[in-house]
């Protein structure tokens, strides 16, 4: 009942927001959403993306997350993690690459959500490790209805988490750190370009 209901849910919310998946390899585990920057935006590492800038927003692929180990993460699941998100940048170069239409994307946007600032901070310096470059935080506090808002995101978070990945479901996952962090276009295609992977979407 609870996988119907968040199958449904989910498919929804991509239909609506846009989000699609860019390839078809089971070792791919995002999908993406194009969308255009509303206001300038400055990075940790000095560089900047412009507003009006297009960007692929990546989301997690949840039914592609290798199943959480039930004592907890192990050395194998990390080192299969790692093999998905470097497929999964992979098969984006390989998809913009392959089409004239996205040629203007400028930068890769990820929202990262985890429990705790300490898992953030970890999640953050992973990310460096492919290219990626955290937003520097210039946000204005949050309205009660933002918060509402995005206290519905971790819910719905926590369901999908239960849904597809039982044992990966902590308590926390009620109260979620954001950071969010880009890889420049140029980026991407001096370390993923040109490698062999799975065949991309048509």
């Amino acid at each position: 009942m609870l996988n119907a209901l968040v199958s449904v849910i989910d498919k929804k919310l991509r239909a609506r927001d846009g989000i699609f998946e860019y390839s078809v390899c089971p070792r791919c585990i995002f999908r993406a959403q194009l969308e255009s920057s509303a206001s300038d935006i400055a990075l940790s590492d000095g560089t900047s993306v412009s507003a009006g800038s297009h960007l692929i927003n990546l989301h997690l692929w949840n039914e592609h997350i290798p199943p959480f180990p039930a004592q907890g993460p192990t050395l194998g699941w990390a080192r299969q993690m790692c093999r998905s998100l470097e497929t999964s940048l992979e098969e984006l170069a390989a998809f913009l690459q392959d089409r004239p239409a996205p040629e203007d994307i400028a930068a890769i946007g990820a929202n990262m959500m985890f429990g705790s600032t300490l898992q953030a901070q970890a999640l953050v310096q992973l990310a460096a490790r492919y290219g990626f470059v955290r937003a520097v935080d210039v946000a204005p506090p949050r309205s009660i209805a933002q918060r509402l808002h995005l206290l519905g995101e971790n819910i719905l978070i926590a369901m999908l988490v239960i849904a597809h990945n039982p044992a990966a479901f902590r308590t926390d996952n009620l109260h979620r750190e954001r950071v969010l962090v880009y890889l420049h276009r140029t980026e991407l295609m001096r370390r993923f370009g040109a490698r062999d992977g799975c065949a991309p979407a048509h």
